[in-house]
Formats: C-alpha cells, structure tokens, sequence
C-alpha cells in the first residue's frame, strides 16, 4: 500500500526500490523447520513459512509491476536482485576457537571489559584502546591479581593483540593478521596461516572445506587497508563461519541446536550467489548485464541515460565522510551496542 501511495504521489517518479528484508527473516529463522534433513529438524515442529514469503514477496512484486503498468500506461523495467543467496546450516566452525588452537590466537586472563556498563565505564575504554594497540598491556594486566577475570563470553577487546597473530571478526570468514603483534606485516605468516586454513577438512567429506582468499582477490578502492588480509569461503555452503569468542569443545560442531544467544539462533545463513532478473523495456534477452552486485547501480543509471562515474560499470572513488577519530569513536558506539 505504501508503495501504491508513492506511485500516485510522485507523478515524475522514475524509479521505486523496496526491499523485502521478512525473505531474509524468513531464511535465517525458518529453514530447519522446511528442511527434513537439518541438523535442527524436529517433525512435530515443521512449517513451511519460508515458501509463504517467498510466494508473498513474489505476489507483491507482480502487483507493483501491474500497477506501474496501469499508472503510466506503459510497460515498466523491473529488476530483481539480492545481495546474496540463503543456505542451511548443518555445520559451524568456530574460527577464533581454531585459531585459539593453533596458537594464534590469545586471550586476556584479567580484563576490565566488565566495568563497561557500570559506574566508570571509561576504565573500559582505556582497557580497550590498550589492549588494541599495544604488545605488553594484555600481560601485565594479566599480572595484577585484584584486576576482574574476563567473562566466558569474551567480549572483542579480551582478545590479547599483543601476543595475537591472527582474529576472525564479524561475519563471512573475515580474518585479520595480529596489528600489534606485528604479524600483519609478516607475509610469510600470511601465507603459512592461508595453507592451514585450505588443509582443514570437512567433518563429513574429508575434503578441503574451505577456499581461502586474500584481499587482493576481492576488494578494491580506497580503503583497502581495512580489509581483512584473508577470507575463507567454505566449499560446501552449509557450513557457517562465525567469529564468536568462546571456549567451545571443538572448532566444527554440528548444527543440531539454535542458540539465540550464537548467531541469533538461525538455521540459514547467507550463501554466495544472490538472484538477478530483470524484464522490460532497455533489457536483451540474453546474459545478465552485470557480473557482481557492484556494477548494479552504474548499469541502472544507465538505462536513465546517465553515465557512472567509471565506465565499466565500477563504482568510483570514494571518500569517507568521518576523520579517522570520528570514525574510531563510531566503531566504539557500535561495539557498545553489540554490534561487531
């Protein structure tokens, strides 16, 4: 309805977008209850409200598209795309807990990350900004017998960085070489760590259960220098990277069991090819015009007559709206919040 509201408001509209963010709800949360052959499964509890959305999404879509049609007496061009595709979860791999395994990977015994949300919650951030960027903090605090033990459920800054040599963080396999460590600017680590990742074997197969990639294979811009150094795509995309920071009993665990508090509790998770379809006036019939999402915008101006700013369809240059202290401070604001 709000679209239709926009359509008869806006009479010089030349484009509407919607996102149709309850299919992704619908993946994360509901895949175990269609899928028989999830980890997760239970009969007595099976439901098929993931297809509901998806025949809901595509009943809208075919309204709005109806609806343009009547409006402006003319055929529209509809584009329907996602970022990304969606898959189950059978396995997860821990990779702070195999890291931690293999030696690379260090936690603080004592940290201050506690105090966070109490009366002097600029203690914690002091304890944070050291434990981030320098090599002796996380030792001698571990030293001090009154200072607090760090939670079970780690929080980012327990990670000791001073005697860490790689980290995953957030989600889609990132992970990043030890900054004050030094192991960042050690290549031979990197690759040494990028062919213990290939050799990992998947719980079921035997097979290497993951491709790893370094960034220059996949990034390019500006801000290259944020990127993790490497990222580990799993061969077999029911298996989930996730980056959480607790002891657990093995680095691969069968997904048998949703835990809100581990990734919300999802049984699906997003998978690495997303859908593109497009129909109407200025489409060929034919091989889809973009190769990755990131042309999508420049190829859309396109069909207005606009040129992009490059003219493969790349996006351009850009710059960040934030100093670098404005933007430390908003990546602190967002951690705060739970955020990683």
């Amino acid at each position: 309805d709000v679209c239709r509201l926009a359509l008869e408001l806006e009479p010089d509209l030349g484009l509407l977008c919607v996102d149709f963010m309850d299919a992704d709800h619908a993946g994360h949360l509901g895949w175990h209850r269609l899928d028989p052959g999830h980890p997760a499964h239970d009969p007595q509890q099976a439901g098929d409200e993931l297809v509901q959305v998806y025949e809901a999404v595509d009943r809208a879509c075919g309204e709005l598209i109806d609806a343009a049609g009547a409006r402006w007496d003319e055929e529209p061009t509809a584009i329907m795309l996602s970022d990304h595709g969606m898959r189950p979860i059978y396995w997860t791999f821990h990779a702070n807990r195999w890291l931690e395994e293999q030696g690379w990977l260090r936690y603080r015994a004592r940290s201050l990350q506690r105090l966070k949300h109490g009366r002097i919650p600029v203690v914690a951030k002091v304890d944070q900004r050291l434990a981030r960027t320098t090599r002796w903090y996380g030792r001698a605090l571990d030293a001090v017998p009154l200072a607090p033990r760090s939670s079970a459920d780690r929080a980012f800054s327990d990670i000791d960085f001073g005697r860490t040599r790689a980290y995953c963080f957030a989600t889609g396999g990132q992970i990043y070489l030890g900054e004050a460590s030094g192991a960042r600017e050690d290549s031979g680590f990197e690759k040494e760590l990028a062919a213990a990742l290939g050799a990992i074997s998947h719980p079921e197969t035997g097979e290497p259960a993951f491709e790893v990639k370094r960034k220059e294979e996949l990034y390019r811009g500006p801000f290259m220098d944020k990127a993790p150094e490497l990222v580990i795509l799993p061969r077999d995309e029911r298996v989930h990277v996730e980056s959480s920071r607790r002891d657990w009993p093995s680095a691969f665990e069968r997904h048998g069991r949703l835990d809100p508090g581990l990734f919300y509790g999802y049984s699906g998770h997003h998978g690495q090819n997303g859908i593109f379809a497009a129909a109407g006036p200025g489409i060929d019939v034919g091989d889809p015009p973009i190769g990755e999402i990131t042309e999508a915008s420049a190829w859309i101006l396109g069909l207005f007559g606009l040129v992009a700013h490059s003219q493969d369809g790349r996006p351009g240059s850009a710059q960040s709206a934030y100093s670098e202290e404005e933007e430390r401070q908003l990546v602190e604001r967002l951690r705060d919040l739970g955020y990683e």
